[in-house]
């Protein structure tokens, strides 16, 4: 390990490096003995107790600042430049600001902001990575007092207003390598190995720009447009709009308005499948780069979007999911955050459980960036802003675009049928929609809450039910395209032969129970062999262009009906959906968590909006056996204003969410004996903290689902005064209760408890 003196004269910079050692992970002091040109944000190459292991540069002292002018001590080198500067030194505060907040490692923070792949634990070289020489000026040399040819002087400018370039760059602009040699003898510019990702072609949709013409604005669309122009910098504002309002081309024309000044504008959906049909919508209007930013993206893909972020100049668009709230965007003018209600924008494992929403909030603070919060039905938290904290302006839109008349509700009280003789999963109503689809022309969603092929399989006779051995959850049915059936677990993914006895008491009385996407496909073919249909959700919709792929199949006409799950309610327009349904929708009715009521009506809601959305007349059929429930009620008004009025005085009046501040604390291990101990201990050492900051603790107790992928899980709640801060220290001092192989996830204002 090379070693030198701190003397200042020679090495007057000190920089600390991130190094992820996993639970013990810290930064720790290198100097650039190597003079590699180290630079707050570089992701470099330094040794440490033998091994070479990837760090990231985030702080840099003068050597005087730190340890004034004390000698002893020796320093290592940093070793190797891996990427040069992936982000600024504003937006590595930033991280770290969260950090503190989200009571999680720095380390955890930069690695869940920045793309996979270039930060890790492993000491292995990533292939695609290669050695290159970097090109820069000598520093405190006068090059123009030197006598130089043109051609010497054209390189030397090239390069210093570049702030250096690769060799291979230079030999491209026509300068020889000879040329460059000659200056490096002449020491008036430095040669050094820097490694360099190899170059992978990035989509920017440039190419799908169409000269269509542009819709007029309805007269509530240019009041919202109007409002949103005299905002200021760094306030918000809650679009409330109607499914079929016109809240997308709101934001095409917002985002026309930030690049003519020159600002670049980030959009984010709550899920994958929405990306598609948004860059469709904003590639046909404007011929400028938009890049997509989720996990369907690849490592490279995501690296390359993030390093064009960096080295661009020129305004651009980015169309992602939750993890863009981090792409350090410069200059970045508006965030306009679609489907604002959806819990998909919090993340909820592994830590940080951070808020799209909330980091979004946060920039807008400290950039003065717009912030946009879209939606047909806004969550209880965004409507207390607006009415209770006027933190948030409003600009509503309740009437449709479309001229045809707005869906009635059809609730079809499935007691009935079944009293009727009709023990089916469709009711004869929907029976009767579907088959006028073929002869109209026109097409139907139909929204299942779960996918597979059946619930669970159970025992008629004995009640046994067939269980995942690593989890408390039962076995899902599924059944491939040959017929072949197999149990599967949504929680930890194990998989499991399909079984005809009960192997508890050997009956033959052994069935699947509920149903899924799956057999609601099947049971459709077997009614209506003349329909078309197509299935979407998480089992058909892998792949980067998974979503795409059946989305497009079914605008174009390809199918007369789309099954799938909770995705299909979210921001999807097609013209010629005039039926929209939910079937079993008392599974969504009547889940243990405070927010069932909320998120039932918004899923409803939406997915009613699917339907008539251009001038055709349309049709929304829910099948429950709870007609007279709270939500059903709300929904067959429509109104769902009175419903966020009447939970938020409710709310308010038990000091629930959002009127006060919630914190889960959430342990797990493989050791059951070991994972309650530890909880014990962590709620005997919180109480105090608690009581002191006037907040209450609850547990511990097993967690909804006791057992996940073989781990036991345990979990705290604690509550509190809204606005205060959270009564818990630094994750650093909570892990001397933690003893190893036992896990500790801390999610502030959880979307389920």
């Amino acid at each position: 390990m090379k070693l030198a003196t701190n003397n200042p004269s020679q090495h007057p910079k000190v920089y600390s490096v991130l190094i992820d050692f996993g639970r013990y992970s810290n930064s720790f002091d290198y100097i650039d003995g190597n003079s590699l040109g180290v630079e707050i944000g570089d992701i470099v190459l330094v040794k440490i107790k033998g091994r070479v292991i990837t760090g990231l540069v985030i702080k840099e002292n003068l050597f005087t600042e730190k340890f004034g002018f004390n000698t002893e001590f020796k320093y290592s080198f940093i070793e190797r430049i891996i990427q040069k500067k992936v982000f600024y030194k504003w937006w590595g505060d930033w991280i770290e600001d969260l950090a503190r907040d989200h009571k999680v490692n720095i380390i955890k923070m930069f690695k869940t902001a920045l793309p996979p792949g270039w930060f890790s634990k492993s000491n292995v070289i990533n292939k695609s990575i290669s050695s290159n020489f970097w090109i820069l000026i000598t520093p405190n040399v006068n090059y123009q007092s030197r006598d130089l040819t043109n051609r010497q002087l054209l390189l030397i400018q090239k390069i210093n207003s570049a702030g250096g370039l690769w060799q291979s760059d230079l030999i491209k602009f026509g300068f020889s390598s000879t040329l460059i040699n000659s200056l490096i003898k002449k020491n008036l510019i430095k040669k050094i190995s820097r490694s360099k990702i190899d170059n992978l072609p990035l989509t920017s949709f440039e190419n799908n720009f169409k000269e269509n013409q542009i819709p007029s604005l309805t007269y509530q669309q240019k009041e919202a447009i109007s409002k949103i122009k005299k905002m200021k910098e760094g306030e918000s504002l809650l679009l409330w709009g109607e499914t079929g309002s016109g809240k997308t081309e709101i934001y095409l024309r917002i985002t026309k308005s930030f690049l003519e000044q020159n600002k670049s504008c980030l959009i984010m959906a709550p899920e994958i499948g929405l990306i598609p049909q948004l860059i469709d919508r904003f590639s046909n209007r404007f011929k400028k780069n938009i890049f997509e930013y989720h996990s369907n993206c690849s490592s490279k893909q995501r690296q390359l979007v993030w390093r064009k972020i960096l080295e661009d100049k020129e305004p651009l668009i980015v169309i992602g999911t939750r993890s863009s709230i981090f792409l350090p965007i410069r200059n970045l003018g508006v965030i306009i955050i679609d489907e604002e209600h959806d819990n998909s924008y919090k993340q909820e494992t592994p830590m940080p459980c951070y808020d799209a929403r909330e980091l979004a909030l946060d920039r807008a603070k400290r950039d003065g960036v717009k912030i946009i919060f879209g939606s047909a039905t806004p969550s209880l938290n965004t409507w207390k802003q607006v009415k209770y904290e006027n933190k948030f302006k409003l600009a509503r839109m309740k009437e449709r675009i479309s001229i045809a008349k707005v869906p009635e509700i059809k609730v079809i009280d499935m007691r009935d049928e079944f009293k009727k003789g009709n023990k089916k999963i469709f009711s004869k109503e929907l029976f009767k929609s579907l088959r006028n689809l073929k002869e109209k022309k026109e097409q139907a969603i139909i929204l299942v809450p779960r996918r597979g092929y059946n619930g669970f399989l159970s025992c008629r006779n004995c009640g046994f039910v067939v269980n995942c051995p690593n989890c408390d959850t039962a076995l899902t049915v599924h059944i491939g395209i040959k017929g072949k059936k197999w149990l599967n677990c949504h929680w930890c993914d194990f998989k499991s032969q399909f079984i005809n006895v009960c192997p508890d008491c050997h009956s033959n009385a052994f069935k699947p129970f509920g149903i899924g996407t799956q057999k609601v496909v099947e049971s459709l073919k077997e009614e209506m062999p003349e329909l078309k249909l197509l299935r979407f959700d998480r089992d058909t919709t892998s792949g980067k262009e998974g979503h795409r792929k059946i989305l497009s199949e079914f605008s174009k006409g390809n199918a007369d009906v789309i099954i799938g799950t909770q995705m299909l309610a979210k921001g999807i327009d097609i013209p010629n959906v005039t039926l929209s349904v939910v079937l079993a929708s008392d599974s969504l009715l009547n889940r243990p968590d405070l927010a069932t009521e909320e998120k039932a009506l918004q899923l409803f809601l939406q997915l009613a909006g699917r339907s008539g959305r251009a001038n055709k007349e349309g049709e929304v059929i829910l099948q429950t056996y709870q007609p007279s429930h709270p939500v059903i009620s709300f929904l067959k008004k429509r109104d769902y204003e009175s419903f966020l009025n009447e939970s938020l005085k409710l709310r308010k009046d038990l000091n629930l969410f959002p009127f006060c501040r919630v914190c889960l604390l959430k342990i797990s291990g493989f050791d059951n004996a070991l994972t309650e101990q530890t909880a014990n201990k962590l709620s005997e050492y919180l109480t105090p903290l608690c009581l002191r900051k006037k907040w209450s603790l609850i547990g511990p107790a097993p967690s909804m689902i006791p057992k996940i992928g073989k781990k036991f899980r345990w979990q705290i709640l604690i509550y509190g005064p809204d606005k205060t801060e959270l009564p818990i220290p630094t994750e650093k001092s909570l892990w001397d209760f933690i003893p190893i192989n036992i896990f500790l996830t801390i999610d502030v204002n959880p979307v389920e408890i």
